[in-house]
């Protein structure tokens, strides 16, 4: 996968508690309300138990992106190391400004005018520039949220599973995504990894709940200049959360990072615990 590019472009509401006939025509509604502009959410690749699969984890690239992109190196492990799950990595619809037919790349919230954060830094937060860029970027923010809801309402039902069986990953920019429907959906776990990004500058902690059952997970590098620390640690303290800070890593994406999503994901979903439970045993009897 590649990294979120040096400088970001200038460029949910809570599900109702209804039945899925009607859920599935609400989501119906906001497709035909959204019919003149591109499809929220495209469903990629697909890895894994596709087949009555027993949990579905879907990971969401980051800007400048693609769902071929973001698979590379990353699901191979993970199919081996996650028997029974289903991968599913969706692509937004939206180039970005750096895109091309050789190299695409995709970005999840598109926007008219520069990003909060540009505007922030040049204009100051208290302009007038800033708060119509942090205006639009949150409406598109949460509007790409409730298609990605709706889009993960039909995965489910096709599989015959429920939020509690699914995990959202969040790499880069798709970090906002992940960590603002999976708190409101209680799904069973979210990582966010190389984010969530500018969380001052976007005033991140107004877009998720105060409490979530979801459990999660952060990975990220003490020296990412676009991933403020302690603004973030004071967003994820307030739930579950397990943390991963390398030192001296950027906004860099090694290796080893999948390797400790992986852990943690093989942990959420009890895999390797009974042989375990069971070299326990065989030690206490011998």
């Amino acid at each position: 996968m590649r990294t979120m590019p040096a400088a970001p472009p200038s460029s949910l509401k809570r599900p109702c508690r209804m039945s899925k006939q009607k859920k599935v025509s609400a989501c119906s509604r906001l497709r035909r309300l959204t019919k003149d502009r591109p499809e929220g959410i495209r469903d990629g690749l697909t890895f894994g138990r596709r087949h009555r699969p027993s949990k579905i984890v879907v990971l969401l690239h980051g800007l400048n992106d693609s769902a071929k992109d973001c698979s590379k190196g990353v699901v191979g492990p993970w199919v081996k190391g996650l028997p029974g799950a289903l991968i599913v990595v969706p692509e937004s619809p939206d180039k970005t400004q750096w895109s091309s037919s050789e190299d695409p790349g995709y970005d999840w919230v598109p926007t008219r005018r520069p990003p909060p954060w540009d505007v922030f830094q040049t204009h100051g937060a208290t302009s007038i520039e800033y708060q119509a860029s942090l205006r639009e970027y949150r409406r598109t923010l949460r509007a790409r949220c409730r298609d990605l809801s709706c889009w993960l309402d039909g995965l489910l039902a096709k599989h015959g599973l429920a939020d509690s069986d699914l995990v959202l990953v969040g790499f880069s920019l798709g970090a906002y995504l992940a960590a603002m429907v999976g708190t409101r959906r209680n799904v069973e776990g979210v990582i966010v990894c190389g984010g969530i990004c500018s969380t001052r500058e976007l005033r991140f902690h107004d877009l998720v709940p105060k409490y979530t059952r979801a459990r999660f997970c952060a990975v990220n590098g003490t020296r990412d200049t676009i991933v403020h620390r302690s603004s973030l640690e004071a967003i994820l303290n307030r739930y579950d959360c397990e943390w991963h800070w390398s030192r001296g890593v950027g906004h860099d994406f090694p290796d080893e990072w999948y390797a400790t999503q992986l852990v943690w994901m093989q942990r959420l979903f009890g895999i390797g615990a009974g042989r375990k439970r069971r070299r326990l045993e065989d030690a206490v009897r011998g």
